[in-house]
């Protein structure tokens, strides 16, 4: 098992037709999420769990550093050209909506079998809509309730709209992870609006207000789970890969999920390949601070505001940690993390690679007071799990790289195979190819288990709202429609 010289970054505590008509005849009767968690599971259960030592993940951890340029900015060379930083905050927003492992503990081995996601394992967004209207009321507005409710602050030294939020400023959300940055609850916020937009979207059309909420959750659902794939997963996997799990028939355009690595008898399950390795390749996008908009960080503050800072009690407007009201001025300007504007160039996030940004080297202090690595966290997570090695999972599969290529000796953890071999396989743009399929099997295959998705309910549906192209839609047609609402 070797490294590389390089570190971590702490993240803070038609088949429809016009949507104006009648639901499609059996959707009332679709179960929604029948269950309030799911379990996790294996994708590779006949592979031996690889086992480092203490000694062997902490160097490894130790060698996962981000050299800063000579100006302490990060390296130009490391930010990824084709994935703007707004998508690394798109794919923690879907972590959070299909999973929630709240019951392992690093300090044992754990039986994935025995876990629960406390997350329902399918893109129902029950991180936005809690347990719907009658079981989750604070989510909604008692103004009017087909709506989902946008916070307020009436004090002069935070921005008016934000989450809503208690008197003690956490979050009124579905799921509390999603304040856990200003950047993800601002994405938070999008869908909200989305929500709402779709609303007055609907009703401007006459929509049948007994069937008003449903059909909104339906569009607001669908066309996420539309994003999710066609555009997330298209850029972190590569549409060769998509193209192979998601097959799209050239003369019917019905869509058919083509699986050859996660299947389940009964229900999906959340594979610990997935949560823990996988999908854990976003730690390695983070940069070390972001610009918001046209006004933060003001003049003389620096280029960007540290995404966290390893300050014992920081200065609040010093970081992008959350579970606070929104302080003023700090609203996002979306065009800095996605292509908004044409005229306008977002962040860049950084490569998917072996390199870890340096705030994310020195996570808050923890209940033994002391500061350790988001790559130590998720190196000891996958132990406590029993993965098996990277080099077990790509040969399993037929998607292994040399390790002389990779420049590894030895079994290598998986989470650290699969960055090392985006970084050597495909330069950091995307993932490689035990990582693309994973990540495309396990995110197609939960839409493929879902009795109310648009692949099971609709497979030759295509987004209905405008978007920048017919028949597609993507997250700045999102942003733009919940922005227009």
């Amino acid at each position: 098992m070797t490294g590389s010289d390089k570190t971590a970054t702490p993240v803070p505590p038609t088949a429809f037709g016009s949507h104006g008509g009648r639901l499609p005849r059996g959707m009332e009767h679709v179960a929604r999420s029948s269950t309030t968690d799911g379990r996790f599971g294996r994708m590779f259960r006949s592979l031996a769990p690889f086992a480092p030592t203490e000694a062997q993940i902490s160097a490894l951890a130790d060698s996962m550093g981000d050299p800063a340029g000579a100006s302490g900015a990060p390296d130009p060379a490391g930010d990824n050209p084709d994935i703007p930083s707004g998508y690394t905050y798109l794919g923690q927003f879907v972590d959070h909506d299909i999973t929630f492992d709240p019951v392992s503990n690093l300090d044992r081995v754990n039986d994935p079998d025995a876990l629960h996601t406390f997350r329902t394992p399918r893109f129902d967004l029950d991180s936005l809509y809690g347990s719907g209207r009658t079981v989750s009321p604070h989510l909604y507005d008692q103004d009017d309730p087909f709506k989902l409710l946008v916070g307020r602050n009436p004090d002069p030294i935070h921005q008016p709209v934000d989450l809503p939020r208690n008197q003690q400023g956490r979050a009124l959300v579905g799921d509390p992870r999603n304040d856990v940055t200003v950047i993800v609850g601002q994405l938070h916020l999008v869908f909200i609006r989305f929500h709402n937009a779709i609303v007055d979207h609907l009703r401007m059309q006459f929509f049948p207000a007994e069937e008003l909420f449903d059909e909104a959750c339906r569009l607001v659902r669908w066309h996420y789970q539309w994003v999710v794939v066609h555009d997330h997963l298209r850029r972190v996997a590569g549409s060769d890969v998509l193209d192979e799990v998601l097959v799209v028939h050239p003369r019917t355009g019905v869509s058919e999920a083509r699986l050859r690595f996660y299947t389940w008898r009964n229900q999906p399950f959340m594979p610990v390949e997935f949560s823990v390795a996988a999908y854990r390749y976003g730690h390695s996008q983070v940069r070390p601070g972001y610009r918001l908009n046209d006004t933060i960080p003001r003049a003389g503050e620096g280029d960007t505001v540290p995404i966290v800072t390893d300050i014992l009690v920081p200065n609040p407007l010093q970081h992008l940690g959350g579970f606070r009201a929104l302080p003023k001025d700090w609203t996002i300007d979306w065009k800095y993390f996605f292509p908004v504007d044409p005229a306008h160039a977002p962040q860049l996030s950084r490569r998917i690679d072996t390199r870890i940004c340096e705030p994310m080297r020195h996570l808050p202090v923890a209940d033994d007071e002391q500061r350790r690595s988001i790559a130590l966290l998720n190196l000891r997570r996958g132990v406590a799990l029993q993965l098996p090695s990277g080099q077990a999972v790509a040969a399993a599969m037929g998607t292994a790289v040399p390790d002389a290529k990779l420049g590894l000796t030895g079994e290598t953890p998986l989470w650290y195979y699969l960055l090392k071999e985006a970084e050597v396989a495909a330069e950091g743009r995307r993932l490689g190819p035990t990582g693309a399929r994973i990540v495309a099997e396990v995110l197609v295959g939960l839409l493929k288990g879902d009795p109310s998705s648009f692949l099971r309910m609709a497979p030759g549906w295509k987004p209905e709202l405008p978007g920048a192209t017919a028949g597609d839609f993507t997250v700045v047609d999102l942003l733009r429609f919940a922005a227009a609402g």
